[in-house]
């Protein structure tokens, strides 16, 4: 049996991209838990247990690999790192991040490219090969 990740975070505003992810994320069996955000901001809450994610008795964990919409109201994928880095203020950031999206702008991929924290820039929709192709590339452990 192979080991799998402990938590995936999707952050997508879209309901059905949501429940798409992840039901393909539960039926590929990778990981042990996967959560789901609709905005940048509720993301951030979840990273640093605030808003609905406030608790006292549920310690959510680190996902090993957040999946990024960067299209989204309020605030944009490249908002919600910009603001994890300040949050973090200085630490490294431990999840992976994929970026998703379905813009044309050939600029996006080059902006991705610049952050290191982003592993990958993919098109949506999500697929059993994408996710199989990151999940062999950056977690040969998990394979």
């Amino acid at each position: 049996m192979k080991k799998k990740l402990n938590c995936i975070l999707l952050i997508e505003d879209n309901e059905f991209t949501n429940i798409f992810n992840q039901k393909l994320i539960k039926n590929l069996d990778i990981a042990e838990q996967v959560y789901v955000t609709e905005s940048g901001k509720e993301g951030l809450d979840f990273l640093f247990n605030k808003g609905k994610f406030e608790s006292n008795e549920i310690n959510y964990p680190t996902p090993d690999v957040i999946f990024l919409d960067i299209n989204m109201p309020g605030m944009n994928g490249w908002e919600f790192i910009d603001e994890l880095k300040e949050k973090k203020d200085g630490e490294p950031i431990s999840s992976k991040i994929v970026m998703l999206t379905t813009s044309p702008n050939p600029d996006d991929e080059q902006t991705a490219k610049l952050i290191r924290e982003i592993i990958a820039f993919k098109r949506k929709p999500l697929t059993k090969i994408v996710v199989n192709e990151i999940i062999t590339e950056h977690f040969p452990d998990y394979v």
